[in-house]
């Protein structure tokens, strides 16, 4: 007879041949006596005559599908474990989900595959609105879905209008009010740009309304583009594929309906520093020729010196151009032409000739009259431009020119510092000032 083995010896041999066999097994039943012990969840699963240890250890329990609960009936999948101190065989539960979600996820890969070949899923995209002023939001009012999107919303684009219609997130409610909020939405009455369809996460079963095909289609059909938030990042459902834009949650849903303010303000204070930059830049080349201008002297001169040349030189002109020289050459043209008339008369032969003197003499006068208004009419034109570049004109009318140290017109009241010295010149003369 074989020595007898140590209870711990043979649960240690148990355990090494129990485990790797076992190492990843699935097993349905269902869940009674859950309970949270620290950090650890434990529940037992059961069927009739038969009862099994289950545990799911904190490191596991956000990578669940489903968090059990007593009464359930689930699909536990995971690796069996022999505590050798207590003896005690537990199943360490890797992924949990309601018995017949697998039906579910066939009937929703059926729906998916009968509405793509319908054409819902393939229509183009449309691009969302980059600066919308009013948003529709479906969604179930109390929820955290709702808080979100004003949360986002209120901090993003405050400035942006939201029409919300409420609809039920699950149950027989889901569908119709969904529908009737999104046709309702779309109406160009209310005047939204964009369509916000948000729910918060939720099992299969809890989002399965968001698979319904009439739900699909009013969602692929609508009027303006759709955005949907429903579940959390690991959930899709049908209408994501009809959408315009998919978003993982709610907050990223309205995240892409709205501007960012404060992007936009960074974006704005870019571009206006890139202007001050340029203009900048353009005011130094004006500053350079300026410079390069007043080294080589062409603004030193009396700002009035070549006005006042050009205004003499006018003056010459106009004197030349005077009527009474204009008529003293008329009148002396006028008695030549009259003397070789008189001496052509009496040199003409026989009478025949003289009506064509006296025609002659007739049409002389009034086209010598015509050339002297002419004449007159073009003196005055030049008068009056000459009186306005006459540079002390603005001086006859109570003006006051102010000249400064360098004799260059002082345009404004801050070129001199105080203390400067001022030449202020009227119409009778100047006068010397200082700046206080």
């Amino acid at each position: 007879m074989d020595a007898p083995l140590s209870v711990k010896r043979l649960l240690e041999q148990v355990k090494a041949r129990l485990e790797p066999p076992f190492s990843a097994v699935c097993v349905v039943g269902e869940v009674s006596n859950f309970r949270s012990s620290g950090k650890h969840w434990y529940f037992t699963l059961k069927e009739e005559g038969a009862a099994l240890s289950c545990a799911v250890w904190v490191s596991q329990q956000r990578f669940l599908q489903h968090r059990p609960a007593d009464g359930q009936r689930v699909v536990l999948k995971g690796s069996l474990n022999l505590y050798v101190a207590g003896g005690t065989l537990t199943l360490a539960v890797t992924h949990c989900e309601l018995a017949g979600a697998g039906d579910l996820q066939a009937r929703l890969r059926q729906l998916e595959a009968e509405l793509r070949a319908q054409g819902l899923f393939d229509q183009p995209k449309r691009p969302l609105p980059r600066f919308p002023r009013k948003l529709g939001v479906v969604v179930a009012l109390g929820g955290a879905a709702l808080h979100d999107v004003l949360e986002v919303t209120g901090r993003r684009a405050p400035g942006i209008d939201l029409l919300i219609m409420a609809a039920a997130a699950q149950g027989d409610r889901c569908v119709p009010e969904t529908l009737l909020a999104i046709q309702e939405l779309q109406d160009p009455h209310w005047g939204c740009e964009a369509l916000l369809l948000v729910r918060g996460g939720g099992s299969l079963e809890d989002l399965w309304a968001f698979n319904d095909p009439a739900l699909v289609q009013a969602v692929a059909e609508c009027r303006i583009p759709v955005i949907t938030g429903v579940g959390h990042e690991i959930d899709t459902t049908l209408v994501d594929f009809a959408a315009d834009r998919r978003a993982a949650t709610p907050s990223q849903a309205a995240e892409l309906a709205t501007p960012d303010r404060e992007a936009l303000g960074a974006d704005l204070r870019r571009r206006g520093e890139a202007l001050t930059a340029k203009v900048l830049w353009r005011l130094r080349g004006v500053e350079t020729t300026l410079n390069l201008l007043v080294d080589q002297g062409l603004q030193r001169t009396d700002p009035l010196r070549a006005t006042s040349a050009r205004f003499a030189g006018l003056g010459q002109r106009l004197a030349l151009a005077h009527p009474s020289r204009t008529l003293d050459g008329a009148a002396m043209r006028m008695a030549l032409l009259r003397q070789r008339l008189r001496h052509t008369g009496t040199l003409a032969a026989g009478e025949e000739d003289l009506p064509r003197v006296r025609e002659a003499q007739r049409r002389l006068a009034p086209a010598t009259a015509r050339a002297l208004q002419k004449l007159d009419q073009r003196l005055a034109v030049l008068s009056e431009r000459l009186q306005g570049l006459d540079p002390t004109g603005p001086l006859q009318r109570g003006f006051v020119l102010a000249l400064g140290p360098d004799g260059r017109p002082v345009t404004r009241a801050k070129a001199l510092p105080a203390g400067s010295g001022l030449r202020l010149r009227w119409k009778d003369g100047e006068r010397k000032a200082t700046l206080d």
